[in-house]
């Protein structure tokens, strides 16, 4: 049955029912824009520049730097106070009596102790 009725849409394909007449699209163009009326444009082709105008775009550049600049910093400086905390937490760890004791028996001098703390700084 499908294919019967396929065949039979393919054979009354080459009918067309509707047809254009002789030379419609040749002034399709000019029959349209005779039809319409006559409007002057409501749009202005002319744009006032004002000083907002020339300043705005230097001015979201500067935005935009500065907050890049305060993100980066606002990123360094959190970096830098968990480093200082970390360090300030291990030197607060250990006593004095466990430093001594470790100093005794890792065998190093006062001169390798003194280079040690002043490069630590």
């Amino acid at each position: 049955m499908e294919k019967e009725r396929l065949y039979k849409i393919d054979e009354h394909q080459a009918r067309r029912p509707f047809t254009v007449p002789e030379g419609y699209f040749d002034n399709l163009t000019q029959n349209i824009m005779a039809s319409l009326p006559e409007q002057e444009s409501i749009y202005s082709t002319t744009i006032k520049v004002t000083p907002w105008m020339r300043i705005r775009p230097y001015l979201y550049a500067a935005a935009a730097f500065a907050g890049i600049f305060f993100c980066i910093k606002a990123a360094v400086g959190i970096n830098n106070r968990h480093h200082s905390a970390d360090v300030a937490q291990e030197t607060t760890i250990y006593s004095d009596e466990y430093i001594d004791s470790f100093l005794e028996t890792a065998m190093i001098d006062d001169c390798t102790l003194y280079y040690t703390l002043v490069d630590a700084n």
